[in-house]
């Protein structure tokens, strides 16, 4: 594995099986874990974040940092997209901080799921996880996977914190939504399974998340307790099938989720913070995390927390005990265990965790057995994927930069998100759109960073040939606008075709009851009133899908991450591909729209009919999953 990293000049032809772990306690691994004190198992337990220090964005280690690395000996750390803008940067931090540690060498984490949550600054951004499997095909997660997996073992990254084995069964839900590949635990479980395959190629360890299932919540956890009142048998069927999935194929790692499940555990803890007895939420329960999880699934591997800087955890517990009770249920590392470490005042919190755990195990009330259980499993992973053996002459800046953003992995990036894009309304078959010199085309978004993104697909629609020479193009930024007015009116009145940008991940906005719906549909309608064509791309979500139906089109991309690409340098048709990351799904959508590519998308979830007057979604199905008009490319 290692020489593969050091001969990656990245082509994403690969055999790729997952290799079910082996995880019996090999005599290095006994002997590293008996030669440890008390302190050193805990700090192996703790992922810490850095994202600041001394109030800038902490992308070269710095000395107070440098010295915590070297005095804590912590197990692991995550970076953020504050840590890891450049590739150059990246290899320099991360080589940095793996000299600085004096213990075992460090699992380096980062949320690189692809698509609506990605972390590398100068690296390819992939389509995201309901547009893979809106491709129907998992050989697209699996290569996506092999570049993500490349990307960072490139930089010296060897844990990547994805991807998310949420179920989306619930429309409604406020933080997975597109980051979840369907509403069926079994499409959930393949793609998940092909996109761990590739990840793990490279030696990266792969991550399941949010266990036991964040997917049919209506809460965010990073700002809420959510509540699932499900069954375990109820669960079994449904959100546990993609976790159990993965571990019969071998996945190194699951993350917990912050949620509160009263019909699977319904015991309380006496809460230091806010003095009343509280429900356990999933990652401090025992008969979720060794009793389910670890017992009954049969988890061999490392179980970590989600953040624990989290609303759902804070709100709720002082670091000290939220630590203390997460490793007592079974968790084996606590991800960012203290919040907001941003100078060298704030380790002294680090210590008071450390302080609390070591009086838990001495109390018995962390068993000794459970602590080593937990180290075990960790260093054992570290010797699964070769981290024990950590080279520093194996990563590079000279082979970090021809990985990571490069070309090749820019061209799959751009054919797979087009290969995503779902026509579900072709009303007169206007898609694609039969262009002619004197064509007016109007392409509206609801943020800045977005304009250019539709640029981009016209520029290679002009290369292509699917926009004729003499077509013109406009984008206006319609933030915070409801009606059809001023220079808005004046551009719409400009154009003979508008494609408008639908971002909607409210229900507020799902009943036109805000600017990000309202403006589409106020659009839309003054379009058909004046006897101009119209094209409405879903870039979020893809529930507003069944929204504005006068719209001549409908097409849902299941992305909209923009870029740092001036719009006015996108203009000049000279920028193609920018250097830094961008989101590929609006480019792709308008690419499609153009018939750059050819319309293939099928809906990877259904669009469950909403009621505008009491805000919530039904049991009847507006479009149904498998929906997808088709076309062949100009």
């Amino acid at each position: 594995m290692r020489k593969k990293i050091l001969s990656m000049v990245l082509t994403l032809c690969l055999c790729v099986s997952l290799v079910t772990p082996v995880y019996a306690v090999d005599t290095r691994v006994n002997q590293i874990v008996k030669g440890m004190s008390l302190q050193d198992k805990i700090t192996q337990t703790l992922m810490i974040d850095f994202r600041t220090w001394g109030g800038e964005d902490m992308t070269v280690l710095k000395k107070d940092v440098k010295n915590a690395l070297a005095k804590y000996r912590f197990g692991a750390v995550i970076l953020f997209a504050n840590n890891i803008k450049t590739t150059e940067d990246t290899v320099k931090l991360t080589k940095a901080m793996q000299k600085a540690n004096t213990g075992l060498p460090l699992l380096i984490a980062t949320d690189q799921e692809g698509g609506l949550v990605y972390r590398l600054g100068s690296g390819t951004a992939l389509p995201g996880n309901m547009a893979l499997a809106a491709t129907g095909d998992v050989a697209n997660a699996t290569k996506c996977g092999e570049i993500i997996g490349a990307e960072l073992a490139a930089c010296g990254i060897n844990t990547d914190l994805a991807p998310v084995l949420d179920v989306n069964n619930n429309a409604g839900n406020p933080v997975i939504g597109i980051r979840s590949f369907s509403d069926l635990p079994e499409t959930v479980s393949s793609y998940g399974n092909a996109l761990i395959s590739g990840i793990n190629e490279y030696g990266v360890i792969a991550c399941g998340k949010h266990f036991p299932g964040h997917g049919d919540t209506d809460v965010d956890s990073h700002y809420g307790l959510p509540v699932v009142k499900k069954s375990l048998a109820k669960l079994k069927k449904n959100e546990l099938v993609p976790f159990q999935s993965a571990i019969d194929n071998g996945i190194d790692m699951i993350m917990t989720a912050h949620i509160l499940y009263p019909n699977v555990d319904n015991t309380t803890i006496h809460s230091d913070k806010t003095g009343k007895d509280e429900k356990r939420p999933a990652t401090m329960s025992k008969k979720i995390i060794t009793d389910l999880l670890k017992g009954d699934m049969g988890f061999k591997g490392v179980v970590v927390t989600d953040g624990m800087n989290m609303q759902g955890i804070a709100d709720t517990y002082d670091e000290v005990q939220a630590c203390v009770e997460a490793l007592a249920a079974g968790v084996d590392m606590i991800c960012m265990p203290a919040t907001g470490l941003n100078k060298k005042a704030d380790l002294k919190r680090i210590d008071k965790i450390i302080a609390g755990v070591k009086k838990a195990v001495k109390k018995g009330y962390i068993s000794e057995e459970r602590l080593n259980d937990a180290v075990t499993r960790i260093v054992t992973l570290k010797e699964k994927r070769g981290i024990l053996d950590y080279d520093q002459a194996s990563i590079t800046v000279e082979n970090a930069t021809s990985v990571v953003g490069c070309k090749a992995n820019r061209n799959a990036e751009r054919k797979i998100a087009a290969k995503a894009v779902t026509v579900v309304k072709n009303k007169d078959k206007v898609l694609p759109l039969k262009l002619k010199k004197s064509s007016k085309v109007l392409m509206l978004s609801p943020y800045s960073n977005e304009t250019a993104q539709g640029i981009l697909a016209w520029n290679r629609g002009k290369k292509a040939g699917s926009v004729p020479d003499g077509a013109k193009v406009k984008t206006f930024c319609y933030n915070g606008i409801s009606k059809v007015t001023g220079d808005l009116k004046k551009a719409v009145d400009w154009a003979n075709i508008v494609i408008v940008t639908s971002e909607v991940s409210s229900k507020t906005a799902m009943s036109y009851g805000n600017w990000f719906s309202l403006l589409p549909r106020n659009v839309v309608n003054y379009c058909k009133k004046n006897d101009k064509v119209s094209v409405v791309m879903s870039v979020d979500n893809p529930y507003d899908l069944q929204l504005y139906t006068n719209a001549n089109a409908k097409v849902g991309v299941y992305g909209c991450k923009g870029s740092t690409l001036d719009p006015t340098e996108a203009l000049t048709g000279k920028v193609v591909s920018p250097k830094k990351a961008f989101g590929p799904n609006i480019v792709a959508g308008v690419e499609v729209i153009l018939g750059t590519y050819g319309a293939t998308g099928k809906l990877p979830v259904n669009i469950p009919k909403f009621d505008k007057e009491n805000l919530k979604y039904t049991k009847e199905i507006y479009y149904k999953r498998g929906r997808g008009l088709t076309y062949k490319k100009k």
